[in-house]
């Protein structure tokens, strides 16, 4: 394993989609004819495939097809998080604000091909920063919150299988569409029933339906 995923090992889940991952690694990776950055071109396109699809059904079915499209991503979300975690046992010596940090990092690296730069504050307060992100040259800054609905699912899917261990909550700061230089989230663990996460998801919902009630769009979609 490469140096990026050196933390990950504290928490052992796996790859998901394991055959195919298996198979693309010994398959594609392996030719002197095979040129990663079409996978990256691949996965751009498919991403803003589900992006274009949620707008669309927004703009013809509403809150109520906004719904549907949120909770399909939710769902698979928890499917992709239970393939990474089932019958994986944390570690006793990890603490809840850890099983949190190890969570986003798995989610971050390899979920999202992403490279973080976590930090723990306290034992109740972590976070990370995004330095680089696939879709930072892709994506408008609205255009994240997709992003969001997946994360739902694997929070979910970490309480199903941990309980309180695995329960945890995330706020986003900043991203680099926004024009920062790096993507900011921090994470709380024991404060309470709150869900700020999928609250705030909530909120860019209901901003989504109003940017359509008066035909407001970003222009383009690369930078």
């Amino acid at each position: 394993m490469s140096r990026i995923g050196e933390r990950r090992r504290r928490l052992a889940l796996r790859f998901p989609f394991a055959k195919a991952v298996e198979k693309f690694r010994s398959v594609c990776l392996k030719r002197d004819d095979y040129d990663p950055a079409t996978t990256f071109v691949w996965g751009q396109m498919m991403a803003m495939g589900v992006l274009r699809i949620l707008e669309a059904v927004e703009k013809r079915f509403g809150a109520d097809g906004q719904e549907v499209c949120r909770r399909a991503i939710n769902d698979l979300g928890r499917e992709v998080f239970l393939d990474m975690a089932a019958d994986v046992d944390i570690p006793a010596d990890l603490s809840g604000i850890e099983v949190a940090s190890l969570i986003a990092s798995w989610i971050n690296e390899v979920l999202y091909a992403s490279i973080e730069e976590p930090f723990i504050r306290s034992e109740d307060e972590a976070g990370f920063h995004i330095l680089y992100c696939p879709h930072q040259d892709v994506y408008r800054p609205f255009d994240c919150r997709v992003q969001r609905y997946f994360v739902e699912g694997i929070m979910q899917a970490a309480r199903e299988l941990w309980g309180e261990r695995g329960k945890f909550d995330a706020f986003f700061h900043y991203s680099i569409p926004q024009g920062h230089d790096t993507c900011l989230f921090e994470m709380k663990t024991g404060r309470g029933e709150t869900d700020a996460w999928r609250q705030y998801s909530e909120e860019l919902q209901r901003r989504a339906l109003e940017r359509i009630k008066h035909g407001k769009r970003e222009k383009g979609w690369w930078r």
